[in-house]
Formats: structure tokens, sequence, C-alpha cells
């Protein structure tokens, strides 16, 4: 790809992408698990399992022949992750840096998450000031990697698809980016695979955020 790409917008991922949080979604699913008496994961495990919203981390957490305590699970994670979000919770490497060289660039932030949470974390991490649109999975009738919350914010800020990035962790990221007709960037130090990144056959593929600067303008 050659250097200098113009876009009016930058939509990032949250997990995995602006924030590791590995280790408080892991203590989550965790207490979740005890609470109903199921043996604890690893974070690996339970990395493989994110990016779906909480019901479907919580089913995969379970597994299919347990889905008759599902509901109790997603509380419990809940009640949990509502006061630890923030104990281990950090932005990877070069985020900030790279959320300040953008500052004259409109961003918006696109995941599963629920917006509760997504707002309580980039507050905390005190980067909220940046973005101008931040949808969580429960913000749209569609969650990722339907188009839909990338035409949210495409419409709420004016922007046409061809002047658009995205950047995220996962396939799922990629896979809306492509359907919305937006550039498309994995970044490969996030929570899933990185050859399931390259399978979704992003655009662009970082292993340092701060890389963006160079192919962003």
């Amino acid at each position: 790809m050659r250097a200098g790409r113009h876009v009016e917008i930058v939509i990032f991922d949250l997990d995995g992408t602006l924030a590791d949080t590995r280790a408080d979604i892991t203590a989550a699913v965790n207490y979740a698990l005890q609470r109903l008496e199921f043996p604890p994961l690893s974070m690996e495990q339970v990395c493989q399992f994110v990016g779906d919203g909480v019901p479907t981390l919580l089913s995969r957490a379970l597994g299919p022949h347990h889905l008759d305590t599902l509901e109790a699970g997603v509380t419990f994670f809940r009640e949990y992750y509502t006061d630890h979000l923030l104990d281990q919770t950090r932005l990877y490497p070069g985020v900030r840096e790279t959320l300040e060289h953008f500052r004259e660039k409109r961003k918006a932030i696109v995941t599963n998450k629920p917006l509760e949470f997504t707002i309580r974390i980039i507050e905390g991490l005190e980067i909220e000031r940046h973005f101008e649109v931040v949808l969580g999975g429960d913000s749209t009738v569609e969650r990722k990697p339907h188009p839909e919350p990338a035409w949210k914010v495409l419409s709420a800020t004016g922007v046409e698809p061809r002047q658009a990035a995205m950047v995220g962790d996962s396939p799922a990221d990629i896979e809306m980016a492509k359907q919305a007709g937006i550039f498309s960037v994995g970044v490969t130090y996030g929570l899933r695979p990185v050859a399931d990144l390259q399978a979704a056959g992003p655009d662009l593929l970082l292993d340092d955020l701060r890389k963006l600067q160079q192919y962003l303008v």
C-alpha cells in the first residue's frame, strides 16, 4: 500500500485494539463460572471467546450443554465487571500517542462491548475526548461483523465510506469494514490469533498502532 491515504474519519475497535482488557474480562468470566460452580478458564481460552458481546462470551465459556445457566452467567459477569473493569485494563503501547497524532482527524469507536462499559473504560483511561461517536454492542440492532454500526457512524458524521478507515484486531472488524466499503486495518497485537486476522484479508496489517501514522493522512 502506498503511504498517505487520505481519510476523514478513523473508526477504532476497543478491546484488543485500543485497550488491553484481557485480564479484567477473564476475571469477570471466571467469577461467573465460580458462582455457577464451573472450573475457571485460562486467559488464552477467554480471549478466543471475546468479540461478539457479553451473552455470546458467556455462552462460549459455559459450553453448549450448559446454556440453561446463561442468563445467570451474564448477570454474574456484569455484576463483577461493573466494579472491576479498570483493575488491570491499560492502553496498548502507542495508543495515546497515535490518538494525539490524529487529534485533528475525526474519530469514532465501534465495539461489541456494552456501551455502558465502553464509556466507563474510555473515561477511566482518559481518551474519551478524542471520539466524536462511540457505539457499543447495544447501540445498534446488529453488531459487527454486520455493517450497521459502520453505517451509523458514517450517517452521524456525513462521511463517505471511501473516506473512512476501520482499525481492529478481529475478523469481525475487517468484515464490517468490507461490507461497508471502508478501508480496513488489522492490528496483530490484540486478542485474536494473527492467522484469523490474516484470513479476513485486511487492506493493511500492522504490528504496532503507531505505524498507522505512516499510512493515513
